[in-house]
């Protein structure tokens, strides 16, 4: 008897081969999906964090404007915090016109920031130097002498090229920081060995922290540690900052007192001499010591005043390019959350009903074999046995299809970063989300109708069920219109609106891949506005100088305009609250035509903001992190001094976090004095060799220290990872719409077999009985679209803001060719199905559909 069932179970999968297989693809696409993007996430913060881990990626660095002693470097070694560290010395160069490269002390027993040979090997001697991989692409070979300019850091200029290499602390593959020498931009770095080094003092110290190992590198475990280790660090440090002062003083005082000494002594026996009238010449010599103790005087007095010296501790966040990795990561985690699930839900509301539909239609089977003797148990095998093997392949393969393919294809999409190697994390909570999934969708279904059938008696389910009873529908109550439609039209609506349960799955099934369509066109929309609506709706400036002096002018007929600013990183913390951010915070000399550099527009109202001398405008996504509100105080930890900040408005903003406030409020509330020291200019220079250009005619002034250009800084979210998955989702939402069509009409057409044939019957031709299903077929479609579009625009803005990470806010913004291509796609694909179904309508058996149900 089993073995019967089971041919049985074989004889109706090869019967509907294209229904079963249809079921397997629609569980398999969705499993795909889901386990696919739900796994990208994870398995680049692993890639990252094994990358990182291997190569000992430091998580702090202590860096001071005095430089750093043994003194330092003992102290930091020494505090509890710390489980290892290593003093680096580093001098940044400009090689020649058109190169800025920064250079690193080697040293084979440093246990942190170990580089990764990417060709030749590390150095080994003292006139060998490894480069920076990218410096490839300036032509730089194996073998090749390598020559620095003359300076004071160096004891060698020549070295022999012997590697090119990767460094951790550099994530992305073209950003290595700023500077203030030459061009303002580090286009590579260079590692020598550490004892072609003449500094007194060391650059900055890499610390590694007990138990960090423990949290998975970009995780907010991982950075709420590091903030509560880097406070015990700096705890160990205290105090080093005046005992540093002194450092430095002492020895240049002592030097200074001395010299003073001599010039008194000489200018002793000066007048000793000139008393007793020994020479005309004595006259000279007592106006140049006095000449001398003017300058030994100034040079004491410029020592006596120097500023104690700033230590600043940098984390992973400041490294170039790993913030950008994990923002990416979990802005890809953040849409996955909801996409690929919403997709399953359609895969699986599909196949629930394409199941259910099969069991129903075998009614009359399941009541002969009641009438027979079998049990229900034994009945329900061959249905059971179907579902199980339809869910269980659909949502396996797409799992395991899933997990090795769509992470490692984003993996390799990601261009602008140095990690290569991928590591993969089996995600067996997601895989049994999708076998459970599957398994409801066929398996579910099947029990369910098979329970309701079962409870009738053999005679009834031998019956065939009495069709639905025609009713009369609105549009045929308008007479004249209704008289203007032909038979097959009135045939079409009176069909469309007697199955409603058809009708709402087929709407369903359409609106939910157009929407998925939609949103995935909507989210690279959003990723893709980003950066231009930042600089171009909020941030008008194309530039910014640093400047030595307060209040200088830069000079350039490329610039059309400028404004003096205060603008610097201040770290902000909500009140009552451990979490903090770090923002900028601009303070215009003027808020004169303030307006044409930045837009402050409220985030609420959209209405134009104005700054006050009572508080500061802070930008939208900075408020939500801080949990702010107009009239809230928030703490500002600036220059090693805390202070509490009046929010007086919310402006709209997209990238990065910013406060803005008046050269009065800052005056009040910041413990340093008011110095503007950056400038904001505008230009059209915008091209990157006219930037270049420009760059280096404006460090050639006297004074300015430093030019970027904060748009065409920032790396775009969509040229890598996340442009590759919204691509991923387009196409499987794309494929999904096509098997969804075919299943929908593959039921639609065995529902209607006997009506189909009755009207070939009748001598309908072939393209007339298309026409009769396609007609209907077309309205839903039409419909279902533009349901699909509702639901795509609300998909689309729930994923964005479910996609906010870090600083980053994605303007809710879907343009119009998404919803042409969205539309077009679907209808595509409604074609293609309409030219199958077809051909299936003309291979009906006309007679076989017609024999008697008796």
């Amino acid at each position: 008897m089993n073995k019967t069932y089971f041919k049985a179970t074989i004889r109706e999968i090869s019967s509907s081969w294209g229904k079963f297989i249809s079921i397997i693809l629609i569980i398999l696409l969705g499993s795909l999906l889901y386990v696919g993007i739900r796994s990208i996430g994870p398995d680049l913060n692993e890639s990252g964090n094994q990358y990182f881990s291997q190569q000992k990626l430091s998580d702090l660095k202590v860096v001071s404007t005095m430089g750093l002693t043994d003194t330092d470097l003992s102290k930091i070694k020494t505090s509890q915090s710390v489980k290892s560290a290593d003093a680096i010395h580093m001098t940044t160069l400009k090689k020649n016109r058109d190169q800025v490269v920064s250079v690193y002390g080697y040293q084979k027993a440093a246990k942190l920031d170990k580089l990764k040979v990417v060709s030749g090997h590390l150095p080994r001697q003292g006139n060998q130097i490894v480069l920076d991989n990218i410096a490839k692409a300036d032509g730089y070979k194996l073998g090749e002498t390598y020559k620095l300019p003359n300076n004071s850091h160096l004891k060698r200029q020549s070295y022999k090229i012997v590697g090119f290499v990767n460094s951790p602390q550099f994530i992305s593959s073209i950003d290595r920081g700023t500077t203030n020498v030459g061009s303002g931009t580090i286009n590579y770095f260079a590692y020598a060995s550490d004892s072609v080094f003449k500094q007194d003092t060391y650059s900055m110290v890499a610390v590694q922290f007990k138990n960090a190992a423990h949290y998975a590198a970009g995780t907010d475990q991982y950075q709420r540690y590091i903030d509560q280790q880097s406070d015990q660090l700096k705890n160990s440090l205290k105090g080093r900052s005046a005992k540093r002062l002194a450092e430095v003083q002492k020895p240049q005082l002592a030097k200074i007192n001395k010299q003073l000494k001599q010039v008194d002594a000489q200018q002793t026996q000066l007048t000793a001499a000139a008393a007793a009238g020994q020479s005309a010449q004595l006259t000279t010599q007592q106006a140049k010591l006095t000449q001398a103790k003017q300058k030994l005087t100034k040079a004491r007095d410029q020592v006596q005043n120097l500023a104690k010296p700033t230590y600043t501790y940098a984390d992973r966040q400041s490294n170039p390019g790993y913030q950008d990795y994990f923002d990416e990561s979990h802005s890809i985690a953040a849409i996955a959350v909801i996409f690929p699930g919403f997709f399953l839900f359609i895969a699986i509301l599909i196949t629930f009903s394409t199941i259910s539909r099969m069991v129903e239609k075998n009614r009359r089977e399941i009541g002969l074999m009641r009438a027979l003797g079998y049990n229900k148990m034994e009945i329900s095998l061959k249905y059971v046995i179907y579902a199980l093997l339809a869910g269980l392949l659909g949502a396996i393969i797409g799992s395991v299809a899933g997990m090795f393919t769509l992470p490692r294809f984003v993996f390799s999409l990601l261009a602008n970063n140095n990690i290569n190697d991928f590591v993969g994390v089996v995600p067996w909570s997601y895989m049994g989300q999708t076998i459970v999934a599957g398994l409801v969708a066929t398996l579910a279904s099947a029990l369910i109708v098979l329970v309701i059938n079962l409870r009738e008696v053999p005679t009834n389910l031998m019956q065939a069920k009495a069709p639905k009873a025609g009713k009369r529908i609105l549009i045929e109550r308008i007479t004249p219109l209704w008289n203007h439609l032909n038979f097959n039209q009135k045939v079409s609506y009176r069909n469309l609106f007697r199955y409603k349960g058809r009708m709402i799955l087929t709407i369903v099934g359409i609106a939910g891949c157009t929407g998925l369509i939609l949103s995935g066109f909507g989210i690279q929309d959003s990723v893709n506005d980003l950066i231009p609506d930042q600089y171009e709706q909020i941030q008008h400036f194309q530039g910014v100088a640093t400047l030595n002096k307060a209040s200088q002018q830069i000079h350039s007929t490329k610039i059309s305009s400028q404004k003096s600013a205060v603008m610097k990183s201040v770290t902000v913390r909500a009140a009552g609250s451990n979490s903090n951010d770090t923002a900028t915070l601009i303070a215009p000399k003027t808020g004169k035509n303030f307006t044409k550099f930045v837009s402050l527009k409220s985030a609420s109202t959209n209405k134009q903001l104005h700054l006050s001398n009572s508080g500061v405008i802070i930008s939208e996504k900075l408020a939500t992190d801080m949990n702010a509100k107009v009239g809230s105080h928030i703490t500002l930890n600036s220059d090693e001094k805390q202070v509490n900040v009046k929010v007086t408005g919310i402006t709209k903003n997209y990238a990065g976090h910013w406060l803005y406030a008046t050269k009065a409020y800052y005056q009040k509330v910041m413990p340093v004095k008011f110095a503007a020291t950056s400038v904001l200019f505008k230009t059209n220079q915008v091209k990157k060799h006219q930037r270049t250009n420009l760059s280096r005619t404006l460090l050639k002034q006297d004074g300015v220290l430093n030019v970027s250009f904060p748009r065409y800084s920032v790396a775009s979210l969509g040229s890598g990872g996340l442009g590759s998955v919204v691509l991923i989702m387009i196409v499987m939402s794309g494929a999904l719409a096509l098997v969804v069509l075919y299943n929908l009409t593959n039921i639609n057409i065995s529902e209607r077999l006997r009506e189909l044939s009755t009207i070939k019957v009748l001598g309908f031709y072939d393209r007339e009985v298309t026409a009769y299903v396609a007609r209907e077929n077309v309205i839903f479609t039409i419909a279902g679209i533009i349901v699909g579009w509702g639901i795509g625009v609300f998909l689309h803005r729930f994923i964005m803001i479910k996609a906010q990470t870090g600083s980053i806010l994605f303007p809710l913004v879907i343009h119009y060719p998404g919803f042409l291509w969205s539309a077009l796609i679907t209808l595509v694909f409604s074609i293609i199905i309409g030219v199958i179904t077809h051909f299936q309508l003309k291979n009906i058996r006309m007679l076989d559909a017609l024999s008697s149900s008796e």
